[in-house]
């Protein structure tokens, strides 16, 4: 017994092994990182593809917009997004319809080679007032273009003002 004893008193003050009434040693702090190598941090994921081409039209006839609009008064109520993607055969891309930062409608699109012309449509409602904005945005969620445009109240026509009455004829003499 005064062996064992021993034993541990030795163990003990050579630190080789803890009294269950004392606390573990500190331990040493980790190092820094040096000054000269920043932290890495991965880089963002590029589109593999491009827009050559994109905007907003009141109609698309043959696949191609025939106008190009940023304004639309709110007595018009449908309008279209048209894109020219390249190099993004065989895959989707979307078409992201916000209204005041809202989120109102996602249209995925399937791309089926390169180049590749393609279009979603919004129907809008008339109280929708205010600034739009468009994203087309790759699987990944890439930006590959983004328009805005305006939807406003239709301008009242002013109130026809009433005619003044005609001057009254002088009395007849007798």
């Amino acid at each position: 017994m005064k062996l064992r004893l021993l034993v541990i008193a030795t163990l003990l003050a050579t630190g080789a092994v803890q009294a269950a009434d004392q606390a573990p040693p500190a331990a040493a702090p980790a190092p820094a990182p040096a000054a000269d190598k920043p932290a890495a941090t991965p880089a963002p994921a590029q589109p593999s593809g491009s827009v050559a081409r994109s905007q907003l039209t009141s109609a698309i006839q043959n696949n191609e917009p025939i106008d190009k609009l940023t304004t639309l008064s709110n007595d018009q109520t449908r309008i279209y997004f048209f894109t020219d993607v390249r190099n993004l055969g065989g895959q989707k891309i979307t078409h992201r319809w916000e209204h005041k930062g809202k989120v109102m409608s996602e249209i995925p699109l399937n791309v089926g080679g390169s180049p590749w012309r393609t279009y979603s449509s919004k129907t809008l409602d008339p109280s929708w007032t205010g600034e739009w904005k468009v994203t087309a945005v790759d699987d990944a969620g890439n930006t590959l273009s983004a328009t805005t445009f305006t939807y406003s109240g239709k301008e009242a026509a002013p109130a026809a003002t009433p005619a003044a009455p005609a001057p009254a004829a002088p009395a007849a003499k007798p």
